[in-house]
């Protein structure tokens, strides 16, 4: 009689859709010299064309999750960062993430008659992470700057705000997919 093996389980992702009902928020916003002026031996992803000045708007939005339903009732703490200053995620393009063969050239694959590019997309805009021992959870991402000026114009207008995250889980990690703030409820959508 063959021996059984056990079976291996997928390295599929999980992806979830997430609904929270904004509570409260908190922000600010800063100006400042670029630091790497200051200290450009510590400047490792400097790039000549990031701007002189940073601008940056911090976000922290807290709510509750009502979908999905194993979730609900769990509170989220979500942090986005918007800023100008050269972050190559934020201000990456489709020819960023193409791949390369071993020359550096675009790899390309034949469908349905004609060559597309073949991508390596980036794993995620930001994370969230599980609270140990409570029914909570935190998340952070990196936008631009004209996301976080709408979302404040949201957060200032008085009506109820509910938070919709796509979260795409790979082993461990959960990765926020999209997110956006909305007026209306995403669950019932």
């Amino acid at each position: 009689m063959p021996r059984k093996t056990k079976r291996q389980k997928g390295d599929e992702d999980v992806h979830t859709q997430l609904a929270i009902r904004v509570e409260h928020c908190e922000a600010s916003v800063e100006a400042a010299v670029n630091y790497n002026v200051y200290t450009p031996e510590s400047a490792w992803n400097s790039d000549d064309d990031d701007p002189l000045y940073r601008f940056t708007t911090r976000l922290t939005v807290a709510g509750i999750s009502t979908y999905p339903e194993e979730r609900a009732g769990d509170t989220y703490e979500v942090t986005i960062y918007g800023d100008n200053l050269g972050s190559g995620d934020i201000r990456a393009t489709l020819k960023d993430v193409q791949e390369r063969d071993e020359y550096g050239s675009p790899k390309y694959r034949q469908y349905r008659g004609r060559q597309i590019p073949i991508y390596k997309p980036p794993p995620g805009m930001g994370l969230i992470d599980k609270i140990r021992g409570q029914p909570g959870w935190t998340a952070w991402l990196r936008v631009s700057p004209r996301f976080t000026s709408d979302a404040l114009a949201l957060l200032s207008n008085g009506r109820a705000l509910f938070l919709a995250i796509h979260e795409r889980k790979t082993n461990r990690t959960r990765w926020v997919q999209s997110v956006s703030l909305q007026t209306t409820d995403p669950a019932e959508e």
